[in-house]
């Protein structure tokens, strides 16, 4: 079974926009065992949506689209599969209900150019919009199913989710799909794939192992399929455990779970509390604790201190320390970490100073020198580490490898 995902309008083509629809629906579908033939991105135009319609259907079974629903002028989509498909409009009851309300709601009047989102093709599945106003809409044509959807990425999502998932599962026959993810982070593709090669030659012809390298982690990907759900399940669960002892010791959780939530655990485990001092990060690490509901239990808080003032007057760094060995230096972030852990009143801490770019580097320490120190009162683990020329990745690199290191040394103190 294959599909066409089309994404429709010109603020995609130019950039204005970032497309996160296609990926979003390319994961889904693959995941209903649907492979993806290939995923178009057209503009605002009737000849493209005609002829990318036309293409699609020609080659794939089922054409997913999104975008030009709205009620402007440019929004064209609904037309065009009016055209395509020979439909009348007409008055759709609960369409109307729901722009009605919806403009209720805003506080707004309902003007022309709204109220014809009511009125939908006759011959076809009305999608109803329960995030938004514009309808979406399923045709069939000789076996052939077309879906059109908002471009709103949570309007389409709730469609998918809701309507067009299921309405694919009923009217397809399809593969069962099982895809289980191990997820690493502290080590590269390379190693994992050294530590995994017997596994993969004894991979069964209907599972795959993928890599998913992101930054500071990897993603491993076990996919099978085939027609039995229980025999499927069985093996992926038997290649999952045989998979996780040859990697165990990078493996910091599975499927769904995150490098933080994984970090929260053990600190509720222990009974710990978290503080951190943070440099060139800027609050970043904070960020991903706290992106985690339920951090208050295990996060005391977190000290942005950018400046060697605040290093200075919140931490209490040294002015000798900083003098002598500069900001960005292992005696420099050994007095921030006792200094977090005494302030924020905390059991264990991660300190980070470093040089994120794009200047400020020397031959010495050149951008992209981060030291990042993890510990208690009584122990401390701090280490240079050398990323890239590029800011934004030289902070993730660093949020995700303090993590790494924080889980290192909960897991090495865990039973002390």
């Amino acid at each position: 079974m294959k599909a066409t995902i089309i994404c429709i309008g010109d603020e995609l083509l130019i950039g204005q926009t970032i497309n996160t629809n296609s990926s979003w629906i390319g994961q889904q579908l693959t995941a209903n065992g649907i492979t993806i033939a290939s995923v178009l991105t057209i503009g605002d135009t009737e000849s493209a949506i005609l002829t990318a319609l036309d293409d699609a259907l020609q080659q794939t079974e089922i054409v997913l689209i999104t975008g030009g629903l709205g009620p402007t002028s440019d929004d064209l989509t609904l037309p065009c599969l009016v055209k395509y498909f020979g439909s009348k409009r007409v008055f759709d009851a609960t369409v109307w209900e729901n722009i009605r309300q919806i403009f209720h709601m805003r506080g707004r009047e309902i003007n022309e150019a709204s109220k014809q989102l009511a009125y939908v093709p006759d011959n076809a599945r009305v999608i109803y919009n329960s995030q938004g106003t514009a309808p979406g809409t399923i045709f069939m044509k000789e076996g052939r199913m077309v879906a059109s959807m908002p471009g709103v990425p949570y309007e389409m999502k709730a469609m998918m989710e809701r309507d067009v998932l299921p309405f694919i599962r009923t009217h397809f026959k399809l593969p069962y799909i099982i895809n289980r993810h191990i997820l690493t982070a502290g080590v590269g593709e390379t190693q994992l794939a050294a530590a995994l090669v017997e596994f993969e030659q004894s991979l069964p012809a209907h599972f795959k192992l993928a890599y998913l390298p992101n930054v500071g982690k990897v993603k491993l990907r076990i996919s099978g399929s085939g027609d039995e759900e229980a025999s499927i399940k069985r093996e992926s669960d038997v290649l999952l455990e045989t998979a996780l002892k040859a990697v165990e010791q990078h493996v910091y959780g599975l499927d769904d779970d995150s490098l933080e939530a994984s970090v929260g655990r053990m600190l509720t485990e222990k009974s710990w509390k978290l503080a951190l001092a943070e440099s060139c990060t800027g609050g970043y690490i904070g960020h991903l604790i706290t992106a985690v509901p339920g951090a208050s239990a295990y996060f005391n808080g977190g000290i942005i201190c950018y400046s060697n003032e605040v290093k200075k007057n919140v931490l209490n760094v040294s002015e000798d320390t900083l003098k002598n060995f500069g900001a960005v230096s292992e005696e420099t972030v050994s007095e921030m970490l006792q200094g977090a852990l005494k302030t924020l009143d905390a059991d264990v801490a991660i300190a980070v100073s470093g040089i994120a770019g794009p200047d400020g580097g020397t031959a010495e320490k050149p951008v992209g020198t981060v030291y990042i120190g993890v510990g208690s009162k009584d122990h401390q683990y701090i280490k240079r580490w050398n990323f890239t020329k590029h800011r934004e990745r030289n902070i993730q690199l660093s949020g995700v490898v303090a993590l790494v290191m924080l889980r290192k040394f909960i897991q090495k103190h865990l039973q002390a």
